[in-house]
């Protein structure tokens, strides 16, 4: 029963649910199954058929791209109550990115039919859905747009804002991001560990940001 009522409380964070009734959700969670992976498991793969929607309940997973060269790409950093694999499940096309455990990683994973039956049977969260998706489509431009024109230390600054939690004022001041390490911020500007360490460096000394334990600070501009 706690572990259940664990699950919920995870799930109700994802946007799909915000502001939506507890039966949402048990009826999503009846009609998939728990599984756990290890860290560094690879539970999809670019290219390959997409037949189903994971929840993330524990852990942290990343998604990532790989160059010609091998070079990894990093294209996000997923947490508990985020989702993946939405895309294939849509439109049947092959995976269009890898996610990796990165953390022991515990997902409530819904089949592709019975995940679309859940959608035409439960209006308001079909259209949060779909809300869900346009908001991936305007942060993609978003992070395309940061990533051409900015520095590095621009780079930095415009991932850590996009890594915030949703739905933030623009009023405030001071944004908190859960701490990631420079290898995978690194990954996710398309640049080197040493240049994002000495950015970080420099960042810090300048004030913009401040490094703690689990968290990085990043002091928005009056």
């Amino acid at each position: 029963m706690e572990e259940g009522k664990n699950a919920r409380e995870i799930l109700s964070r994802n946007p799909l649910f915000k502001g939506l009734q507890d039966f949402y959700i048990n009826d999503l969670m009846e009609r998939g199954e728990l599984k756990t992976w290890p860290a560094g498991t690879q539970i999809i793969s670019e290219g390959e058929a997409g037949d189903a929607v994971y929840f993330i309940l524990m852990g942290r997973a990343k998604v990532t791209l790989y160059g010609e060269e091998g070079r990894e790409i990093v294209l996000s950093i997923l947490k508990e109550g985020d989702m993946f694999g939405e895309l294939s499940i849509i439109d049947e096309q092959p995976r269009s990115a890898n996610v990796e455990a990165v953390q022991k990683l515990e997902c409530m994973v819904i089949g592709r039919k019975a995940f679309l039956e859940y959608l035409s049977t439960h209006h308001k969260v079909y259209m949060m859905f779909f809300a869900y998706l346009t908001g991936r489509l305007r942060e993609a431009t978003r992070k395309i747009g940061g990533l051409a024109l900015l520095d590095v230390c621009g780079r930095i600054a415009h991932t850590l804002i996009g890594m915030s939690k949703k739905g933030r004022s623009s009023k405030e001041k001071v944004i908190s991001v859960e701490r990631v390490t420079h290898e995978e911020l690194a990954a996710m500007i398309g640049s080197s560990r040493e240049v994002v360490s000495r950015a970080l460096k420099k960042l810090t000394l300048e004030g913009y940001i401040k490094m703690e334990k689990d968290r990085i600070l990043l002091y928005m501009e009056e």
